[in-house]
């Protein structure tokens, strides 16, 4: 694959200084950081973390009246682009929150007067005996008609509002109910001092005029501060998945792990004493061991002395009194010693399995820590309050990113520890699952790849990449099914639309890949088939009517359908060969797989077999068409070999390889998937010959079924131009051409991805790799 040179950066900071680094290399939007193992620690939260919440704070308010705009940010350090922020929008705030708050009190008092508006001019009972009061019910309606009913209260409900008559000595339980749900009581006289909706309305649009005014004298710090506020969330994102902590952070993940395998092996070793132990008791005949109280029987102590020896079988035990420092055997062991026996053993083998476990989990966490770190030395101490970021960039963009971290040193007067790594090609130095892929294409192949090859899967170091495969594949799938040189023209003239001003230019890429398989289109059509538009280019007196005759020639001025048996035949079997050709070199591409991989011999025990059972069954399907498609000798009398006898050696050569293979990897931790890859390559191998290769038939019957639609409309256009109707006979030939490229376009598009996806790439491409994706920051 057409590679970059990629270098790698990985560089241990300060850990507050690790969000400037990030910012300075994001600002070059040359550079992908490496994200940090799940398994190891990151760093404390940096400082500017209680920064971004006061910028929270001031753009939660101010985003309410005014939408920001991303802009350009200086580059700088983090902290005094911070205080630049603070210091802009501060008196704005205050003054915007003065302004929030004296248009929330005019918007409550707004709904306050419309809801009462309908009860202006309302007469009320004034009598000594009754109080009257006004409330707006809102969702306890229900409530108040229960509550008035209990009070012998009068209840009526006007538009939002409820007036509420009570007798006066039950005013205060009703003042008291409607307190506790929270609802606001008034008196008849506030009526009168209520000022009405539409005065309201315009003291409300008059300040909230004056607030857009001011806000919009300050829209630029209100950019750069949202701006900031967008960059730190990218930029703190990043520090939490890529940051490592060099400190006590990831110290403690290793030495808590160290001293879990330390207590296991003590438990293993008491356990294996306390078994000799029992085994020499079981072997003195002795199932059951009463020992007088206060006493406890010692496998191993810190100081016999004072303590009587015996012989347990060859192990030396103690028997003193019970609380010694030593290892003890529990008294209940000894009072059935066969079953404590077989206890101790299980007890054993578990606490084994947990140590071996224990000590896999350091070495791979100590392997990935010295993979990840920049000092890899496990002084926690000297590198505290430290951490490690690793990135990418192209080699070509060394000089951007070594200019920002000199800019970065100057700005904070820090020291970085900076290592840097060249990869040519992608060398053994990085592990091959975190290395990038970063190809090179130029257009139009580029612009293939990236919306159609890696829609599949993004090819990874230790694999082929099928990109140029699949450039060249897809169009030639699609014009091969979509062959004429006016709906070619048609689909090229739609992609440099769409290239050049459709949907305002956002959709490029695709304009590109619609041109490219517009002009295979247009060469198949005008060279292999020798159509336009469903006519021969001899009835436009070119003389030339393609490779591959598929339908008889016009008579007269009618348009004809029959076909041609030959024609078809022969491009039936084109379709068949190319296919059988392609997938061939996919099989032999899994091979080649297997040994960039550094694994020559499944190459050799897994990968040949399953080429030979693949080509095998393909000749035998080609065999039964032979008396039907019209073979070249040669290739007729490659078909009369004994295909069959072959296919079973090849299936016999398999299995043989997968049980050599087998063998020779039995014992070992890590091995090859050697069954799954037999099975797997059996079924791939054969049902690849029996049924993918007659799938490539496609090719041939999509294009016979649009040359058969675009004749029947052009045929019926000539028709209807033959009775005088002229407008008539050219409505019908752009209407029907027009749904035969949209419907025979969308259908060839679907089994073009079919043809490179699954016949093609699924035998030997995987696509576990990831993009070069710079981190960019405005």
């Amino acid at each position: 694959m057409p590679l970059e040179r990629v270098v790698e950066f990985r560089i241990a900071a300060p850990v507050d200084v690790l969000p400037d680094l990030i910012f300075y290399i994001g600002k070059t939007g040359v550079a992908m950081f490496e994200e940090r193992p799940q398994r190891l620690a990151r760093p404390r939260d940096p400082e500017i973390q209680r920064d971004v919440k006061k910028l929270d704070e001031i753009l939660s308010l101010l985003s309410q009246y005014y939408k920001p705009n991303i802009v350009a940010l200086p580059r700088e350090p983090i902290s005094r682009l911070l205080d630049k922020a603070l210091n802009d929008l501060m008196p704005i705030f205050d003054e915007v929150k003065n302004y929030a708050q004296e248009l929330q009190d005019l918007r409550r008092k707004l709904q306050l007067s419309t809801a009462l508006d309908q009860l202006r001019g309302r007469r009320f009972p004034k009598t000594e005996a009754i109080d009257n009061f006004i409330v707006i019910p809102g969702k306890y309606a229900q409530e108040l008609i229960n509550l008035s009913k209990d009070l012998g209260a009068a209840f009526i409900s006007v538009g939002d509002a409820a007036v509420i008559s009570v007798d006066k000595d039950r005013s205060r339980l009703l003042l008291s109910t409607l307190s506790k749900l929270g609802l606001e009581v008034l008196r008849p006289e506030y009526l009168e001092i209520l000022e009405d909706p539409a005065s309201l309305k315009d003291r409300m649009d008059k300040l909230y005029n004056e607030l857009r005014d001011k806000i919009n004298k300050y829209k630029n710090s209100i950019d750069f501060v949202y701006t900031l506020r967008y960059t730190l969330s990218i930029v703190l994102d990043t520090f939490n998945k890529s940051a490592l902590s060099e400190g006590e952070e990831t110290g403690h993940l290793l030495t808590s792990l160290s001293a879990e395998i330390e207590r296991l092996k003590s438990e293993l070793h008491d356990l294996s004493a306390i078994r000799e132990a029992l085994v020499g008791l079981k072997a003195s005949g002795a199932n059951s061991v009463k020992l007088p109280d206060g006493l406890a029987l010692y496998v191993e102590m810190g100081e016999p002395g004072g303590a009587t020896k015996v012989m347990l079988g060859n192990k030396e035990a103690y028997l003193a009194r019970d609380g010694l420092r030593g290892i003890k055997i529990p008294r209940q062991y000894l009072d059935d010693v066969a079953s404590s026996l077989k206890v101790v053993e299980e007890t054993l083998n578990s606490v084994e399995r947990s140590l071996r476990n224990r000590e896999g989990e350091l070495r791979s966490l100590e392997e990935v820590y010295r993979e990840y770190s920049t000092y890899g030395d496990g002084d926690w101490r000297a590198h505290r309050d430290v951490g490690t970021v690793i990135f990418y960039a192209r080699e070509r963009d060394v000089g951007v990113v070594d200019e920002a971290l000199a800019e970065l040193v100057r700005s904070l007067s820090v020291r970085l520890d900076i290592i840097r790594n060249i990869r040519y090609k992608y060398f053994q130095d990085v592990p091959a699952r975190r290395r990038p892929t970063l190809e090179r294409f130029p257009t139009p192949v580029r612009q293939i790849v990236d919306k159609i090859a890696y829609m599949y899967g993004v090819p990874s170091a230790s694999e082929i990449s099928p990109s140029a495969l699949v450039a060249a594949l897809f169009p030639i799938f699609f014009g091969w099914m979509f062959g004429d040189l006016g709906h070619g023209l048609l689909l090229f003239l739609f992609g440099l639309w769409l290239y050049k001003s459709l949907f305002g230019g956002r959709y490029k890429d695709w304009g590109v890949i619609w041109m490219v398989t517009g002009a295979f289109s247009m060469f198949f059509g005008g060279v292999v088939y020798g159509e336009f538009f469903g006519f021969p280019l001899s009835y436009f007196g070119l003389g030339w009517d393609g490779v591959i005759h598929m339908f008889q020639p016009v008579v007269g001025p009618q348009m004809g359908t029959a076909v041609e048996t030959e024609g078809i035949f022969a491009d039936l079997l084109a379709a068949l060969l190319f296919g059988y050709i392609i997938m061939a070199g996919s099989f032999s591409l899994k091979i080649a797989n297997f040994l960039l991989e550094g694994e020559g011999d499944m190459a050799l025990g897994i990968g040949i077999p399953i080429l030979l059972i693949y080509v095998s069954a393909g000749m035998i399907v080609l065999g039964l068409l032979k008396p039907i498609l019209p073979m070249p000798p040669l290739m007729a009398d490659v078909l009369d070999l004994p295909w069959i006898y072959i296919l079973v050696a090849a299936i016999a050569l398999l299995v043989a390889g997968a049980a050599a293979l087998t063998a020779k990897y039995r014992g070992y931790e890590e091995k090859p998937p050697i069954g799954l890859e037999m099975a797997v390559g059996l079924v791939e191998g054969i049902f690849g010959g029996l049924a993918n290769v007659p799938s490539f038939a496609r090719l041939m019957i999509l294009i016979l079924m649009h040359g058969i639609f675009t004749k029947l409309s052009m045929g019926w256009a000539l028709a209807v131009a033959e009775s005088g109707n002229m407008a008539g006979a050219i409505a019908i030939a752009v209407i029907f051409n027009i749904l035969i490229a949209v419907g025979e376009g969308f259908i060839s598009l679907v089994q073009s991805l079919r043809l490179t996806f699954y016949e093609t790439l699924s035998k030997f491409y995987e696509g576990r790799g990831r993009l070069f994706m710079p981190l960019v920051l405005p």
